[in-house]
């Protein structure tokens, strides 16, 4: 038992220091040796836990996707309130991206979508999972009269992907100095703002104004 237990907190550690690396030196320098180096062992003793880079990619894409399941469930547990839900949801990827601000690098690297397009499909998987579970969570919030109507699920869905997504890659790669806790909460206001405005109301397509066609 207890031999297994530090060989699951070993395999822990080298998914670790595979993220670690993608931050520090980018993503082509995740080889065995590289990683073997980071964590303090041999790649010889590396292989005793994985049987090459494609495993330990694997494992590193299940621990994050893990990490973003228990916080799905811990959101849906701790209030009922959908548009609290996504904001537990919401600040809880942030906090990931804090600890790990290569995960956002990593999801949308051409490593994952060319170089080994098996992690791709995994990822895929995952992205139709959380898909299903959040275009719910705003149908029910529409039915409930907690989000705006005018808009369909899937799409606010896609803008909220997208909230957390481009505020980590951003941080991830060190742009504009990014204070992400601050600019988390800016995102959020603009956000909630926005789905929670009932009495907004798209304009007509095609209706002129001051002589200018309004484009959909």
């Amino acid at each position: 038992m207890r031999k297994r237990l530090e060989s699951e907190v070993r395999r822990g550690q080298i998914a670790e220091a595979a993220l670690k690396l993608v931050v520090s030196e980018g993503v082509s320098a995740l080889t065995v040796k590289n990683i073997a180096r980071e964590v303090g062992v041999t790649p010889p003793a590396l292989y005793r836990h994985y049987a090459g880079k494609t495993e330990i990619l694997t494992a590193a894409l299940d621990h994050i996707v893990g990490i973003y399941a228990e916080s799905r469930r811990r959101a849906f547990r701790e209030t009922e309130d959908p548009v609290e839900q996504l904001k537990t949801l919401f600040f809880s990827h942030v906090r990931l991206f804090e600890r790990h601000p290569a995960v956002p690098v990593f999801f949308y690297s051409d490593l994952l979508w060319r170089e080994e397009p098996i992690l791709g499909r995994r990822l895929n998987r995952h992205l139709k999972e959380l898909e299903d579970e959040l275009t719910e969570v705003f149908r029910q919030g529409q039915k409930a009269g907690r989000i705006r109507t005018d808009e369909p699920p899937k799409q606010i869905f896609i803008a909220f992907l997208g909230l957390f997504s481009s505020l980590g890659l951003l941080a991830g790669r060190e742009l504009f100095r990014l204070n992400i806790k601050s600019q988390a909460k800016t995102n959020w206001r603009i956000f909630e703002t926005y789905i929670t405005n009932m009495e907004a109301r798209p304009k007509q397509a095609g209706k002129k104004r001051d002589n200018c066609e309004v484009i959909p």
